[in-house]
């Protein structure tokens, strides 16, 4: 569960900006949000930043909740907005959209839609986060200098896995997904992540996140075959319901030495299992907040 809003985005400090009086110069990454009944829209805060000087240096920007977006309203409009703000915002560099806390809107609730036209509008993007799944989808595009991506769901569809693994990032170095679980959308399996694992994708990816995933074990079964391991120097498993099996699994990493750092944390394995398991690896294993194990219900971190 997302409990507070971030204080730091890509570097910079995130400030809500809700009038004229709140621009602290380009240095700061400013949050866009909405309050529940608020007159003021993210709409009106745009517009009121673009009117700031120098905001065409802006290189970060957040979008928090905005009107409706529990309750059926998805992110088109807000979506075409930004696009529609680019020419005024050539220095943005870094996006965040849906940086939602609980109270707010839990992740499966937050009504998403096409972001693309986010990425077509900026060209020179170098990294986006995209927080819901629901309604998230990607149509076929090829970005030349997005770096980092990043889709934090609850539950994400086969058929956005599919989109996502269409476009065409050739720069990008940094990928996390966040899975999520059946009950609130994720329909797919291993194998929808195939293509990816095969490395045939994304030929500069060195840190890949396939996490919050209630299919750790499968994952971690597969990932130790995988062609695109091979030159990851990040693996990161955490947030999902890792247990024993899985984190044997994965001592077939052993035979990947470029791998730098391997991440399950929010794990159900047992201390003697996360024991060999470093044992064997010669890489960083991060292990933190092991849960204690249950034969029924082992949850995810992210899921409603």
């Amino acid at each position: 569960m997302y409990s507070e809003h971030i204080e730091s985005f890509q570097g910079s400090c995130v400030m809500d900006f809700n009038r004229a009086q709140d621009w602290k110069g380009v240095n700061a990454a400013y949050r866009l949000q909405e309050e529940y009944d608020d007159e003021v829209k993210v709409s009106d805060r745009l517009e009121a930043l673009l009117a700031q000087p120098g905001c065409e240096q802006l290189t970060s920007l957040v979008i928090g909740a905005w009107s409706g977006s529990c309750e059926g309203s998805d992110s088109n409009e807000i979506v075409a907005l930004l696009a529609n703000a680019a020419p005024k915002l050539p220095g943005l560099r870094h996006l965040f959209l849906g940086e939602m806390v609980m109270e707010e809107c839990e992740i499966s609730w937050i009504n998403q839609s096409d972001v693309s036209p986010l990425l077509k509008a900026f060209p020179k993007l170098e990294s986006f986060r995209v927080r819901g799944g629901t309604g998230l989808s990607f149509s076929k595009i090829k970005h030349d200098n997005l770096r980092e991506l990043a889709v934090e769901t609850g539950g994400l569809t086969r058929g956005t896995i599919r989109e996502i693994l269409l476009c065409e990032f050739p720069a990008l170095e940094h990928l996390e997904l966040l899975l999520g679980e059946s009950n609130y959308g994720f329909d797919g399996s291993v194998e929808d992540l195939q293509p990816l694992l095969s490395g045939r994708l994304f030929p500069k990816l060195k840190w890949l996140g396939l996490m919050n995933s209630e299919i750790a074990n499968e994952i971690a079964a597969v990932a130790v075959n995988a062609p695109l391991v091979s030159r990851l120097e990040t693996l990161d498993l955490s947030l999902g319901n890792l247990d024993g099996e899985g984190v044997r699994s994965l001592h077939g990493l052993a035979a990947y030495p470029s791998l730098k750092t391997l991440n399950i944390s929010h794990h159900y394995a047992q201390e003697a299992d996360v024991a060999s398991l470093k044992n064997v690896l010669k890489c960083q294993v991060i292990a933190e907040d092991q849960q204690a194990a249950d034969d029924e219900w082992r949850p995810i971190v992210h899921a409603e």
